[in-house]
């Protein structure tokens, strides 16, 4: 199961690779840039895809958080991630999937209302308040 949690590492702003970033509109202040419209935000082999992202800057305008809204989509190589909404600060190194949230591994997968991935101590917690968590996990066969 941690594996599947590993994709909430999310995303996109480790700080070794470029990242690319398009959308139908970009906004920058002082404090934000703000992507509108058919956003596609690409790092190597992961791509985030919303209707708007925030990505905000701290005093020396570097990136310190990130908020995406409005179908948004997570995809790897191994894992993807749905939400209404996803947040990830930074410094905390927290992730949280809100609002329709489903993280997949192969056959594997959690859904919950939010989903918080907590990275430096490899935990997450799932909550639901109108439904139920749900989880479907397939053990790998051990090689011999």
């Amino acid at each position: 199961m941690k594996s599947l949690f590993f994709l909430l590492m999310l995303f996109i702003f480790a700080y070794s690779q470029p990242i690319s970033a398009e959308s139908d509109r970009m906004v920058y202040e002082k404090n934000s840039i703000i992507y509108i419209g058919n956003v596609r935000v690409t790092k190597g082999n992961e791509v985030l895809t919303a209707d708007k992202v925030i990505i905000y800057l701290d005093e020396n305008r570097k990136a310190n958080s990130a908020e995406a809204e409005g179908k948004v989509l997570y995809r790897d190589e191994k894992r993807t991630a749905k939400a209404d909404k996803a947040f990830y600060d930074f410094k905390k190194d927290i992730v949280q999937l809100i609002g329709n949230a489903r993280v997949e591994e192969g056959p594997n997968f959690v859904e919950a209302d939010e989903i918080v991935y907590y990275r430096k101590e490899e935990r997450a917690i799932a909550v639901s308040k109108n439904k139920k968590v749900r989880s479907f996990y397939v053990e790998e066969k051990e090689k011999k």
